[in-house]
């Protein structure tokens, strides 16, 4: 009552609406139920739902924010998805029956005045956005509502009328109907694509997209996607009725393979009908081809399933016999190349020690026997020759020639392994640990011991 005495008034009215706004936000059925209730007492012109489509239709604002605003609530008043269903009763039964009854008329009383001829008798921009406001919230009674919305748009021709504003010069209303029409067709319900049909409702959508020209824009590309989701979901009915009437008018159309695919599935069609018993050995074929018996497995699969698991080792993968055989002479080629790279470095190795010998350098059979001497005093406990300082083969003894002479001091190691090379500092650092040891292990002769105790 407060919003109905304060229309006038611009603040009384935006304070009205925004209390109606917290109203549906937080209770939306309460809203429902008390606008059903008061349509038993009072007529269609004052019910609380036509006062707020008639106060959006006639917003003032040049861009429409009150408009949008109540659009938006009852976008939420009509939406079954927070409409409540009990056992006594359905509210999205009982309030779409009341809405498409009692308001639907108000709603869309400015789409029908405005598209009585074939161009929009009003096309300023303030209409335009009114319209694309309407438009809007009729698409979504299409998504969300079934038989209602079906029975007015049938019964009161919407779809032709809506249609009549693609020869809006405003781009955006123009995409707002074909959007309508695309909704409808994505329904692909036949009793809306037999509406269609009856009233050659693709014509005015084909003399949009040839007024269009060659431009490349969102008019052409809506167009070309209502026909392209044609061919794509092969509706059939629409396809024979597109490709039979207006197939001329798009013939020349190459840029794009719509409309030629648009034509082939036409013929696919025909022939079918020509031929129902080729379609069904097409059929078969096509089930015989991806559809295969579950009982017969393949020799592989069955090899498969035969293999214990137990039996495979771990990290083990079943493979069919000729992907192994080509994994392990994938894996050999490597090694073999390894070995043949190994067999080169030996090679070059034995070359280099040749001519280190020829070139007057220590004989290097010498530094290894040395070296291997060496190790074989430190593992070993010293002999009794070396304890004795008068034998010959003694390192203090004076004619010992142990260092010139490589064939005296060659000794082998303990389980005949000789170190293939050996460096000069390293046998430098060894001769000088085996000198500091001697002089150290020598024992003084008792004659000496005797004058230096007297």
């Amino acid at each position: 009552m407060f919003m109905k005495q304060g229309m006038d008034d611009v603040q009384v009215r935006g304070a009205a609406t925004d209390i109606f706004s917290y109203l549906v936000e937080y209770n939306p059925s309460m809203v429902r139920e008390f606008v059903m209730q008061e349509s038993q007492q009072n007529d269609d012109d004052i019910l609380l739902i036509n006062l707020i489509i008639e106060h959006m239709i006639c917003d003032t604002d040049p861009e429409l924010g009150g408009a949008v605003q109540l659009m938006g609530l009852l976008r939420t008043l009509v939406d079954p998805e927070n409409m409540l269903a009990t056992a006594n009763k359905t509210e999205k039964t009982e309030f779409l029956s009341f809405f498409y009854k009692h308001c639907m008329h108000v709603l869309s009383a400015p789409l029908l005045a405005n598209t009585t001829e074939e161009k929009p008798s009003k096309d300023d921009f303030q209409t335009s956005q009114l319209l694309a406001l309407i438009l809007e919230l009729l698409t979504f009674c299409v998504e969300h509502h079934t038989y209602h919305i079906k029975n007015y748009i049938i019964n009161k021709d919407i779809l032709r009328r809506v249609l009549v504003l693609t020869a809006s010069q405003h781009a955006f209303l123009a995409l707002c109907a074909l959007r309508f029409m695309r909704r409808i067709i994505g329904l692909k319900d036949e009793f809306y694509n037999r509406y269609i049909m009856r009233n050659f409702l693709f014509e005015p959508v084909i003399k949009a997209f040839l007024n269009n020209g060659s431009r490349y824009n969102l008019m052409n590309s809506a167009i070309i996607e209502m026909f392209e989701y044609v061919r794509v979901e092969d509706v059939k009915s629409l396809t024979a009725h597109i490709v039979e009437n207006y197939w001329k008018a798009l013939e020349d159309v190459d840029y794009v393979q719509t409309f030629k695919g648009l034509k082939l599935r036409y013929e696919q069609q025909r022939e079918r009908q020509d031929n129902p018993k080729l379609d069904s050995m097409r059929s078969i074929l096509r089930n015989h081809r991806f559809r295969r018996d579950a009982r017969t497995l393949e020799d592989e699969e069955e090899m498969w399933f035969n293999t214990d698991e137990d039996d495979l080792e771990d990290g083990e993968a079943v493979v069919p016999p000729s992907d192994k055989m080509k994994t392990e002479e994938d894996l050999m080629e490597p090694i073999s190349k390894f070995m043949e790279r190994k067999k080169l470095k030996d090679t070059d190795d034995k070359e280099v020690l040749g001519k280190s010998s020829l070139s007057g350098r220590q004989n290097p059979s010498f530094k290894l026997a040395f070296s291997g001497s060496t190790k074989a005093s430190l593992s070993s406990p010293p002999s009794s020759a070396s304890l004795n300082p008068g034998s010959p083969g003694s390192p203090g003894s004076p004619g010992s020639g142990a260092r010139s002479s490589p064939s005296t001091t060659t000794v082998t190691t303990k389980g005949g392994l000789v170190g293939l090379v050996d460096y000069p500092d390293d046998d430098d650092e060894e001769e000088e640990e085996e000198d500091d040891g001697e002089s150290k292990e020598e024992p003084l002769p008792p004659s000496k011991k005797s004058k230096l105790s007297s």
